[in-house]
């Protein structure tokens, strides 16, 4: 049974005493209330009391009675050594919508978001947000010794596959402006990502001009991939690289005043893609429309299997973490395809 006594000339009501349930007691050793109102001191008590009762009565799972997902939010974040700049800004947004809701109803907190908030954003992109919202809330339950919970994954296709005809292809990179051709080079001969691109260095772990290869090296499934240099990405690298002195080290890409591009993969709150305003205006100057700056990953790729290169080499090459995510392109260029058909005599 817990009690109330004052202590000291300011009459503070300090709780000491103990609980038991089920044959089962919890000790409190005394501690202040921080009030000499009686009320007051008996609200605080009852509460304590109805909190160590829970304790009792639901072992490890009473740290959920209580409390809110923003207290999972924040586990999850203060787990992670250097949490990804996309995590923080989902999370953030996680935490506007549902961090006051009870670690109890994480279903129903679920749903109240994906009814509230995603209702206009594509399956792949609600996904990414369950497994973040599972992922944050489990990691809570673990610190606590609970069982983690299972929030029914969005089943989606990732089918977009979008290329250009080699016209359309040299009409757009054309149109991006001088200091930019070269990157895109390289995202439509070597397929990169536009980070893993934008961040590459000169040298052997790099863009090795010497023995001309790339090494790329991919953050997303951190592996490292070797290639040859295709001919138009070595020719558009070779007078920056011998204008430079023949560097061994240092971004091979700059901006307009000379300076490496910012690495969103690094900033605290993602800032979008350094080329999504001159990929936009080289678009609308090559009259290509519904051809986003990833999609040169795509067209890359779908190129690939036009000239007969196999899945598993694509795989490699592209820094994909299956092959599954690569058999979405097997079925393009269906007027390729038959042209090459007909040559069967």
């Amino acid at each position: 049974m817990l009690s109330l006594r004052t202590r000291g000339k300011s009459g503070i009501y300090y709780i000491r005493g103990s609980v038991s349930l089920n044959g089962q007691t919890i000790d409190v050793k005394e501690f202040s209330t921080g009030t000499s109102d009686k009320d007051a001191a008996s609200h605080v008590m009852a509460q304590y009391e109805m909190q160590l009762r829970n304790e009792l009565l639901f072992g490890p799972a009473a740290k959920l009675v209580d409390g809110v997902l923003a207290d999972a939010f924040a586990t999850y974040l203060n787990k992670a050594e250097r949490p990804h700049p996309s995590d923080v800004l989902r999370i953030g947004i996680l935490n506007r919508h549902v961090g006051d809701m009870s670690l109890r109803e994480v279903r129903k907190a679920w749903d109240h978001f994906r009814r509230e908030y995603l209702s206009e954003h594509a399956l792949g992109g609600q996904d990414r947000y369950r497994a973040l919202f599972q992922a944050a809330v489990n990691s809570h339950h673990a610190l606590h010794d609970i069982a983690p919970c299972k929030i029914q994954t969005i089943k989606f296709k990732n089918q977009r596959v979008r290329w250009l005809r080699l016209d359309e292809r040299d009409r757009l990179i054309e149109s991006y402006p001088a200091h930019i051709q070269p990157i895109i080079l390289m995202l439509a001969y070597h397929g990169p990502r536009t980070q893993d691109a934008l961040q590459i260095q000169w040298g052997v772990q790099g863009v090795d001009m010497v023995d001309e290869r790339i090494a790329f090296n991919y953050s997303k499934t951190d592996s490292q991939v070797y290639v040859p240099q295709h001919p138009r990405v070595l020719e558009a690298l070779q007078p920056i690289w011998e204008a430079r002195g023949k560097p061994d080290s240092g971004h091979v890409f700059l901006n307009r005043v000379g300076k490496p591009f910012q690495d969103t993969r690094k900033a605290r709150i993602p800032g979008g893609n350094p080329l999504r305003a001159s990929h936009a205006t080289a678009c609308k100057r090559a009259g290509i429309s519904n051809f986003t700056i990833h999609d040169w990953r795509h067209h890359w790729a779908s190129h690939c299997v036009m000239a007969g290169i196999d899945l598993i080499t694509i795989q490699k090459w592209g820094g994909w973490e299956s092959l599954r995510m690569v058999e979405r392109y097997a079925g393009v260029g269906v007027e390729h395809m038959r042209d090459a058909i007909a040559k069967l005599k």
